[in-house]
């Protein structure tokens, strides 16, 4: 039986990228379909002082997949952050994550040259991205990204890794992942990163 889980991530994060790889590589592998649901690093460090400004820079991002999914479903949103992420984590120098840019993955996925505007002009894709925010928050304290939570309601942080695993690889990963997420019991697992997101071990 196919099982739907949610793979919550801010299109902003590396390491969030790198599971999202993953997650979509265990879809060939293992029988599960991924819900994407959004989550703002922002939002979890808004009381920063250093990030007081950040708020338009942050979220416009997530606006445009909260616009993106409700156009075009969860399909949409999937095609849009997968636009977002190629272009923004899989270059160097990284680029910044501006209107132009965001207008140009969006193009690049498909959508009308009117989208951004759109998702920018309505306060609601704003109003979407916090309220679903704070339930993700609520519902497993999510503290970042990714967050995977399985259909019984329980969720876990992570995996964090820095290069994403494919084929039986990526499924193998999962196996443990999904064992884990399920024991009531289980909290952690964590180790020191050195190295980052997308670089392979010398």
């Amino acid at each position: 039986m196919t099982e739907t889980i949610s793979f919550h991530i801010d299109p902003l994060c590396p390491w969030a990228w790198q599971g999202a790889k993953w997650i979509s590589e265990v879809r060939s592998v293992r029988d599960i379909e991924v819900r994407w649901g959004l989550f703002s690093l922002f939002l979890i460090n808004e009381h920063h002082d250093e990030l007081e400004d950040d708020r338009p820079r942050m979220l416009l991002p997530l606006r445009s997949l909260a616009l993106a999914r409700r156009e075009q479903g969860n399909e949409g949103l999937e095609r849009l952050y997968f636009a977002i992420g190629r272009a923004l984590h899989e270059v160097q120098p990284r680029p910044e994550a501006d209107e132009d840019f965001v207008r140009a993955a969006a193009g690049s996925a498909g959508f009308d040259e009117g989208f951004l505007r759109r998702a920018l002009d309505d306060p609601t894709t704003e109003k979407e991205v916090e309220e679903e925010h704070a339930a993700v928050v609520e519902a497993v304290k999510a503290f970042g990204v990714p967050t995977i939570i399985l259909p019984n309601g329980r969720g876990i942080f992570g995996p964090v890794k820095a290069v994403a695993p494919t084929g039986e690889a990526a499924g193998e990963l999962w196996d443990h992942v999904r064992w884990l997420t399920d024991q009531d019991d289980f909290f952690e697992l964590k180790r020191i990163r050195n190295r980052k997101p997308g670089q392979i071990a010398a």
